[in-house]
């Protein structure tokens, strides 16, 4: 039976539906549809998560049988990369990393990380666009965050505690070993999407491929919605599967993607929060640089620096 030789394993809101895209360009490159079956997290679980949607867009989605997860590969064809994008194989490192090595030992892993704060205000305007998310104030969604995870709402709806990486991102390391781990950073991606490609597809063990796409794909934005009428339908799309469903058929995903991305306005951390928020994280980044070779993007510097300062 084929099995997958690399993992995009997370962050979420990082990039990685904009990496993952780039590789199926790669002719000897398949990733999974889905792109997230989120089997390594769930493997042998019978997932019931509750929150607004999750049973939706969630639950339906996981794939938790070994043999139901193989045959995604089944239409690999000769290709000699495949994998899958599920970001909660970072998130749940420790049920991921056994089951991965019986899977396939020699499993590329692939992570990209992002500032922690800007990763966690990402998720929350991206469950507040799809009007899942009622809170309007983040750091009140943020206070609301442990009853909601107690209550077995899905890891979309973890802000902080998904921008925690330290813990799980060591736990992959001394699983596979450095040589089958790498990690890259969010604002890589978005700054020099091609280079980032090109290196991912050598460290996957394929050659340079030739179909270029020299900008970062934008997909599953986040933000505000430009119109309250956009903002409706976007939120009417996400409850309703069945139009979900005729969409997806009709419409190809880079269309979808970019009708989406035109209707909507990226928003910023608000600096007060920013500011504020960036104490939560600093010894988890401290760790993080030091798991994770440089040179290392401002925001990880600034977070080293830190300390020192007060």
């Amino acid at each position: 039976m084929t099995v997958p030789t690399f993992l995009v394993a997370g962050a979420a809101r990082a990039g990685t539906t904009a990496l993952v895209e780039g590789l199926r360009l790669h002719p000897d490159v398949f990733v999974t549809q889905p792109k997230e079956p989120h089997y390594f997290a769930f493997h042998g679980l019978d997932v019931a998560c509750t929150g607004p949607g999750d049973d939706r867009w969630f639950n339906r989605v996981v794939v938790s049988d070994r043999e139901r997860y193989l045959a995604l590969f089944d239409d690999a064809g000769t290709a000699s990369a495949r994998g899958d994008g599920s970001v909660t194989t970072l998130y749940h490192a420790d049920k991921a990393v056994p089951e991965i090595l019986r899977v396939n030992p020699s499993m590329r892993v692939v992570i990209i990380l992002r500032e922690p704060v800007e990763r966690a205000f990402s998720s929350f305007t991206y469950l507040r666009l799809r009007g899942v998310e009622t809170e309007v104030d983040f750091r009140r969604a943020l206070d609301l965050e442990a009853k909601r995870r107690a209550d077995g709402w899905h890891h979309m709806w973890h802000y902080s505690a998904m921008s925690l990486y330290a813990d799980d991102l060591r736990t992959i390391v001394d699983g596979l070993g450095r040589s089958q781990v790498k990690v890259w950073f969010y604002d890589e991606l978005t700054s020099n999407f091609q280079r980032v490609l090109d290196e991912v597809v050598a460290f996957i063990g394929l050659p340079a491929f030739h179909g270029r796409t020299r900008t970062v794909p934008r997909v599953n934005v986040s933000g505000t919605a430009k119109s309250d009428v956009v903002q409706s339908m976007i939120a009417w799309a996400t409850r309703t599967e069945l139009a979900r469903s005729a969409l997806k058929r009709v419409i190809p995903f880079s269309v979808r993607e970019r009708a989406r991305s035109l209707a909507v306005r990226t928003e910023a951390v608000p600096a007060i929060d920013m500011h504020e928020l960036t104490d939560r994280f600093a010894d988890d980044m401290c760790e993080v640089a030091q798991l994770v070779p440089g040179p290392h993007p401002e925001w990880l510097r600034r977070f080293v620096r830190r300390p020192t300062e007060h």
